[in-house]
């Protein structure tokens, strides 16, 4: 997850969608359109639909959560998060068998050759691998938040090279309970399947001169927008490569009232699944972003069946996780999803469920985003579990 967002990202990102949808007949962008009516329309089924292909098992790497929010910060701390060993007794207690570790290496490297990342923070890093493994777990070290590469691939290209040769010479020796993720959610310049396909096969090999063996996670383009995977080229790699998604869709609904997103994420009460008992009224100024505008006017008056805000939008994207997992046979690893706090529990609990099920029916592995915050799922002050998340992770 990430503590900004676009307005040219949000609009993209939702569009496809929303277009989609509005294909079932409620009018675009309307105010007050009517309600669907008819009992055969609403008692149809929510049923996830069948899956003729199961992605093979990440052994290790099956069932786990992030720790955000820590060293992905500008310095520990600073967003209100500081690692401690807590976070790997109550992963392991949970039966957790993975940590995710986001880490903000391109703050804590030099910026002229060799890119030499900073000793002590290295430290930081290697205690964090010595917890997962006294508490048996895997981990992942994420190439988190390096936001300059997105603006200016060419520019910072030998920078993440060099600091990735460096990551992989330091841990070539960790057994392959230790993985590593290139980049996390590329965006921005990166997104082009042209720079961002040659990028990532040159870091790949890279981290391959020192760890021929090692596990390899790569995110899809978009912030590793389930919709762009399929533009994800790993014909080139070895079947230690795996491909990376995140699922925070819909947006509208699992980014109500973050303080990070801007206005047009400023409606709350959003329910899943839609429609709400009551209309959702909106601010005249968000009738000028039209995507809002339809978006909620969908949500409004479709039936749940066929509502942007419930099961249509995470079936459809996990049916695009399926397909690719169909033509190319490469594991899928789902590295991030959530809904903030900001949303009643009902509907916080139904859709954290229904990702983190719909992940383990096709196959996937997955670790649920913690960022300490708003998503925070392990409370490590009172060693306690945020009820909601552990009832919608542990729970059927």
């Amino acid at each position: 997850m990430r503590k900004t967002m676009t307005t040219m990202m949000v609009v993209a990102m939702m569009l496809a969608g929303v277009c989609g949808l509005a294909a079932c007949g409620a009018a675009s962008g309307e105010r007050g359109a009517a309600k669907p009516s008819g009992d055969a329309v609403d008692a149809a089924p929510l049923l996830p639909p069948p899956v003729d292909v199961v992605a093979r098992p990440i052994p290790g790497f099956m069932r786990g959560i992030n720790i955000g929010n820590a060293l992905d910060a500008p310095t520990e701390g600073a967003w209100g998060v500081h690692m401690s060993e807590k976070h790997f007794e109550m992963a392991a207690a949970a039966g957790l068998d993975h940590v995710r570790l986001p880490v903000r290496f391109s703050v804590r490297a030099e910026t002229e050759a060799p890119f030499t990342i900073d000793p002590a923070f290295f430290e930081r890093v290697d205690w964090a691998v010595e917890k997962a493994h006294a508490h048996k777990l895997s981990i992942i070290i994420d190439v988190h938040h390096y936001e300059e590469i997105m603006k200016n691939p060419a520019a910072h290209e030998e920078r993440l090279l060099a600091m990735w040769k460096q990551i992989a010479e330091r841990y070539r020796d960790e057994p392959q309970t230790v993985a590593f993720e290139i980049l996390n959610e590329p965006s921005d310049k990166l997104d082009p399947p042209s720079v961002l396909n040659p990028l990532m096969k040159k870091a790949v090999e890279a981290v391959r001169e020192s760890n021929p063996e090692r596990l390899i996670f790569v995110n899809c383009a978009f912030w590793a927008n389930i919709e762009r995977l399929h533009e994800l080229d790993l014909s080139w790699a070895d079947d230690q490569v795996i491909a990376s998604v995140h699922m925070y869709q819909p947006i509208l609904f699992t980014h109500q009232g973050a303080d990070w997103m801007g206005p047009l994420y400023a409606i709350t009460g959003v329910v899943f699944p839609g429609p709400p008992a009551e209309p959702v009224s909106i601010p005249d100024a968000l009738y000028q972003e039209d995507w809002v505008a339809n978006w909620f006017s969908l949500y409004n008056t479709l039936p749940a069946h066929l509502n942007p805000c419930g099961p249509k939008t995470v079936y459809g994207d996990f049916d695009r996780v399926t397909a690719y997992v169909k033509q190319h046979d490469r594991r899928i690893y789902l590295g991030e999803f959530g809904a903030v706090d900001k949303i009643d529990e009902v509907s916080r609990e139904t859709y954290i469920r229904m990702v983190r099920t719909e992940a383990e029916r096709r196959g996937l592995g997955w670790a649920y985003w913690d960022d300490g915050g708003m998503n925070r799922g392990m409370n490590v002050h009172t060693g306690e579990w945020v009820p909601v998340i552990q009832r919608a992770l542990f729970n059927d």
